[in-house]
């Protein structure tokens, strides 16, 4: 068949018409390579007959594409595609891969032949890429592309990259400006990321950890500022953690030596300082670890570690008090009433809680099911404290009645009720504006206070809290636990009945272990003369001394401290009984024994039942 070409406008009509043409007319046309008709071409004009015409085509031009691709490697490569496709048999696939081997290793020598003088980095990589690309081809369909040109300009890189690469990263890490340095960097990368080379890899990669340590270290010096400018141990830390390698290293690791040897000190010294929140938050941290805390200082307990990190939150331990809220609380008749009198936050409710735990002993025992109604608050202090747990702050807008008893040392029973006075009313009565009643101490408490039975009186003072006393609305005057202790004896003392039922007054100063390893009467007054409680001690004396109140001690107040354990940071503790078992005594000293009735008495009660 003679080959000659069409013409575009030839080209075009063949495939407007090919639907009308002679079958053997397009065969032709397809067979003839010059003519500029393709299968292809007439699959996408939608010839009706273009399966049966591409195989027509196939089996007829197999031996001519053959023929035609055997000196050209694109051809070549292009034809074994072809026939794993299955377009072709596989006749000639062998003679095509030596064929294709053959002149693959005749164009790359001759290809190198005009490059090797060349030292055009990227046009050698465009070599190398290509010839890389058809030396793969060739090995993986099982022929022998060995190309000694290949190596030689793969060398030939590395000795270009190697005069460039390493004076350029040498440069990079000159340069002491951090920000600059960056920016080379990323310059350097984006310069060498086509080159192939083993070198320009390698040193892409050195450069990009270098690029990492200088974004760290400008980071590194902006936190570390920061971590001076607040110049606490635990920034120090934080900062000594995220960033552990840092230039600034070993100045945090100075600091913190020196910062935490202060800090345990402080804390050991000052427990009450540091809240839950903080202990767990120095533990979490790594500020302080288990070895700072408890191996080392015995600062805290295994237990109390690890009752802070199960507990992070004070209030994740604590639930709600059942407070009684009657509005009017009554003791029985015949009890001696032992009032507790405090502001929010003395601690009242941590000597009650150290009472109630005493269940059991001096035949002192607390009825939980009690006419008063404190019955269920005092079963949960109980627990409170014989589980070494703080109880919650309480609503102490009402009072307290916890019915109990007590035995003497004859074995007497003694009737008593312990009543928790409201802290809020309390604390509010000291700001009111010429506030007489009793019943301004609470819901209640000129009922309680005005009635026949004896009363102890104890004042609740937290020696640590030497702040204005704060109202629940934000508000701040100037009145502290002083002012208040002063108004409610100036109160109690213009009631001339309740005070001859009065037989003891004592003040109880709480947390005692911040006043010294031994806190005795002496170091208790001196505490409060220094606290500006002087004049009210005076005041107390002279009620005292006018109702014959505490005659024994010549009219002095008691003065005991109270711990309801050995404690420490994060408001944890060890219970301990000593002093509430003190406290307790003094209640069993200052109560009076139950009255055995007289025959006459119960012969007449079994005639009235």
């Amino acid at each position: 068949m003679e080959e000659y070409e069409l013409t575009p406008q030839q080209i075009n009509a063949v495939y407007l018409r090919c639907n009308a043409m002679p079958f053997d007319q397009l065969l032709g046309f397809c067979l003839n390579p010059m003519s500029g008709i393709t299968i292809e071409g007439l699959r996408g004009v939608n010839y009706k007959q273009i399966d049966r015409l591409e195989q027509a085509f196939n089996d007829q031009a197999k031996e001519k594409i053959w023929e035609a691709s055997q000196n050209s490697m694109s051809s070549l490569m292009d034809y074994i595609s072809k026939i794993e496709q299955g377009l072709f048999s596989d006749t000639y696939l062998g003679d095509a891969k030596v064929k294709l081997a053959k002149l693959a290793k005749l164009e790359v020598q001759d290809e190198w032949d005009k490059l090797s003088n060349s030292t055009d980095v990227n046009a050698i990589n465009d070599f190398v890429n290509k010839w890389e690309y058809i030396e793969n081809f060739i090995n993986r369909r099982g022929g022998n592309f060995d190309s000694n040109e290949l190596d030689d300009a793969r060398n030939k890189i590395e000795i270009i990259a190697n005069g460039t690469i390493v004076e350029d990263f040498n440069n990079l890490k000159a340069i002491d400006d951090d920000y600059k340095r960056v920016t080379e960097i990323n310059a350097f990368i984006q310069k060498y990321a086509r080159n192939s080379s083993k070198t320009a890899k390698d040193y892409i990669d050195k450069a990009s950890e270098l690029l990492q340590w200088t974004q760290e270290n400008i980071a590194s010096r902006e936190a570390w500022y920061k971590a001076k400018e607040s110049d606490t141990i635990k920034d120090y830390v934080s900062f000594i953690s995220q960033y552990p390698s840092c230039r600034y290293r070993e100045e945090a690791d100075e600091r913190i030596k020196q910062m935490k040897g202060d800090l345990l000190t402080d804390i050991k010294r000052f427990p009450f300082n540091y809240k839950r929140e903080d202990m767990f938050e120095y533990i979490n941290s790594k500020t302080l670890t288990y070895d700072d805390l408890v191996t080392k200082s015995y600062i805290l307990t295994d237990k109390g570690y690890n009752h802070i990190m199960r507990y992070p939150h004070l209030w994740d331990e604590q639930r709600a008090l059942p407070v009684s809220s009657l509005e009017n609380p009554h003791s029985q008749e015949g009890n001696t009433d032992i009032y507790f009198f405090g502001v929010p936050g003395s601690g009242k409710t941590c000597v009650l809680a150290g009472l109630m735990s005493l269940s059991g002993q001096l035949g002192f025992d607390f009825d939980p099911r009690g006419e008063g109604g404190g019955g269920p608050y005092a079963t949960e202090l109980c627990n409170y404290a014989r589980s070494s747990m703080l109880p919650p702050k309480t609503d102490q807008t009402f009072i307290q009645v916890i019915d109990c008893t007590i035995d003497d040392e004859e074995h007497n029973s003694h009737n008593i009720s312990i009543i928790e006075m409201g802290g809020e009313k309390t604390r509010d009565f000291a700001f009111m504006q010429n506030a007489t009643s009793l019943e301004d101490l609470g819901p209640g408490a000129a009922g309680l206070l005005q009635n026949d039975n004896n009363k102890v009186l104890f004042f609740v003072i937290d020696p640590t809290n030497e702040k204005y006393v704060v109202m629940d609305d934000g508000s701040e005057q100037l009145i502290k636990q002083d002012n208040v202790l002063n108004c409610v004896a100036s109160l109690l003392a213009k009631n001339d009945k309740l005070m001859k039922k009065v037989t003891a007054i004592h003040i109880i100063l709480t947390k005692s272990d911040t006043l010294g390893e031994y806190a005795d009467a002496h170091v208790i007054e001196d505490r409060l003369t220094q606290q500006g409680y002087k004049a009210v001690m005076s005041r107390i004396k002279k009620i005292c001394e006018t109702y014959d109140i505490n005659k024994a001690t010549g009219f002095q107040v008691g003065l005991f401290p109270f711990c309801v354990g050995k404690f420490m940071p994060g408001d944890v503790y060890t219970f301990d009984e000593t002093d509430s078992l003190k406290i307790l005594r003094v209640i069993q000293a200052n109560t009076t024994a139950v009255r055995q009735k007289t025959w006459g008495e119960r012969l007449k009660e079994w005639f009235n039942s």
